[in-house]
């Protein structure tokens, strides 16, 4: 069995954007999730998870990110996620927020 660590990490957008797609006959361990508000401005941001195309479940929904902060969207939780599943985040402005995810894949 091989286990990788990746980093994926994107600017947010106002709409949902895939930020990490789990690999075909991998499973993956997010084991960190940070947000950072980094412009003049407080702002929400959202993160679902589920398979492409189907209903996604939300890991947070509108959480208040204040001008300067950052935070662990996990908490030190992990999140398991399956072959082909994806991670999406959103903020309430554009480019207002970054988000960088941590994970292992196991293959």
């Amino acid at each position: 069995m091989a286990e990788v660590y990746q980093r994926a990490q994107a600017e947010l957008t106002t709409g949902f954007a895939t930020i990490y797609t789990v690999p075909g006959g991998t499973s993956s361990v997010v084991i960190g999730c940070r947000l950072s508000n980094i412009g003049a401005a407080s702002v929400n941001v959202e993160i679902k998870v589920g398979a492409s195309g189907s209903t996604k479940r939300i890991i947070g929904v509108d959480t208040p990110l204040p001008v300067g902060s950052s935070l662990s969207a996990l908490s030190g939780d992990k999140l398991i996620l399956e072959t082909g599943e994806i991670l999406e985040a959103k903020a309430s402005a554009n480019t207002q927020a970054d988000i960088i995810v941590s994970v292992l894949e196991i293959s």
